[in-house]
């Protein structure tokens, strides 16, 4: 399979531009939201999703503050979501967790009562980690110690620590494996079958010095390391860097597709203070390439106040054959803000992240694009194609000389 959105692949295009997919948000969504007393904010809605082929269910890993202070020092705590935004907004004394969600269809989640912490003296909770905020989740089916099967992640500077599990739910005690980076925020952690290594993508700063109270350190990007044991990390290196000051890339979770790497690049607008999801690619996981900076993949809500309108979250997009899941959090009001948190949906059809458009329309113009020989050990050749009504496909397979061997159209 070869994605046109990976450019090693083309050779010329005319007439044509590569443009982001259109993604279905879920009729139902939000599907969950922060709603049980030890759910007091989402804050960032970071979460880590998958479907257990062997369980046959879905499951969800999602960071929340299970402590956000007394009514006494933070304003907010306690009042309607409609009063908060009339408040004077400061941070006061947090505690941070990892609950634990599961869902038949994807779309109806159950948050159970699990019995491992203790919650203001009652163990009637979904909580199975307790720790900083921006814990990542995965499941490793190359694991073989059945007992490391599910690994949780949260680097920082100082310490890293992680946790294995045999079923994701009871986690052993938490292993400081050292410093790897900063690692406040979603991370995005994966095996990856190329080099047969686990591969995380968290946060680093550097370069020059933003405004304000999160800008001391420079400004946001992502870093790579990796590991073959999950204990011993590389030197990260950069992978990402925003193309300016306002636009800072908070997260990017991501995930290999076909002969490529998919990334879903959270853009953090520093001055209208909102995030929205982008899309990215790359040949090894290491150096990314940009489709349609400033066109988001995940748009946030036009409408102010909507459940997705301030901010967007992305989970590690997965990628089945009959179309693409990306659950992602969402926040109704502005990052640096007062702002409820919630889980959503939205859909792409199979191999829809992205794909070359015609530019000049009408009836009398036509856009091509001419690949670079591939290798296909097949009888059979299928491409993947949105047509208009009024429009067609034309495919050509020609030899490395140029001479033709055969043609379709639609």
């Amino acid at each position: 399979r070869y994605l046109v959105l990976d450019s090693r692949i083309i050779d010329t295009t005319d007439n044509v531009e590569l443009t982001v997919g259109v993604v279905d948000k879920e009729p139902a969504n939000p599907l969950f939201k922060e709603d049980k007393p030890w759910e007091p904010r989402f804050d960032n809605p970071y979460s880590s999703v998958i479907y257990d082929d062997e369980e046959k269910i879905w499951k969800c890993w999602y960071s929340i503050f299970i402590r956000s202070g007394g009514r006494g020092d933070f304003p907010g705590e306690g009042l309607a979501s409609e009063k908060r935004a009339w408040v004077k907004w400061r941070e006061g004394r947090r505690g941070f967790g990892v609950c634990y969600a599961t869902s038949k269809d994807g779309l109806k989640w159950t948050k159970p009562e699990l019995g491992l912490i203790d919650y203001n003296g009652s163990k009637k909770n979904n909580i199975v980690i307790e720790y900083t905020h921006g814990v990542a989740v995965m499941k490793d089916p190359q694991e073989k110690d059945p007992k490391k099967r599910y690994k949780a992640i949260h680097p920082e500077r100082s310490k890293s620590m992680v946790w294995f599990s045999a079923d994701g739910i009871r986690w052993g005690k938490g292993i400081n494996v050292g410093p790897i980076d900063r690692g406040d925020t979603n991370q995005s952690i994966f095996w990856d079958p190329a080099t047969k290594k686990s591969v995380l993508i968290t946060r680093g700063w550097g370069g020059a010095k933003t405004p304000g109270r999160y800008g001391r350190g420079g400004h946001r990007q992502k870093v790579r390391s990796e590991s073959s044991d999950f204990l011993k990390w590389s030197k990260p290196e950069p992978a990402i860097v925003g193309l300016d000051l306002r636009m800072q890339i908070h997260d990017m979770l991501v995930a290999p597709h076909a002969s490529a790497y998919i990334g879903l690049v959270g853009l953090f607008d520093i001055k209208a203070s909102r995030q929205w999801c982008e899309l990215a690619w790359s040949p090894d996981s290491k150096k990314w390439h940009r489709i349609q900076p400033g066109q988001p993949l995940i748009p946030n809500s036009r409408r102010m106040g909507d459940y997705d309108w301030g901010c967007i979250f992305a989970s590690k997009p997965i990628i089945r054959k009959d179309g693409i899941i990306l659950y992602y959090g969402a926040n109704d009001g502005r990052f640096m803000a007062w702002r409820n948190g919630f889980f959503c949906l939205a859909r792409l059809r199979a191999d829809g992240f992205a794909g070359y458009e015609q530019i000049a329309g009408g009836s009398n113009k036509t856009g091509s694009l001419t690949t670079k020989p591939v290798i296909a050990i097949t009888s059979t050749l299928q491409i993947s194609a949105d047509i208009a009504p009024s429009g067609f496909v034309k495919t050509t397979i020609i030899d490395k000389t140029g001479k033709q061997l055969a043609e379709g159209k639609l």
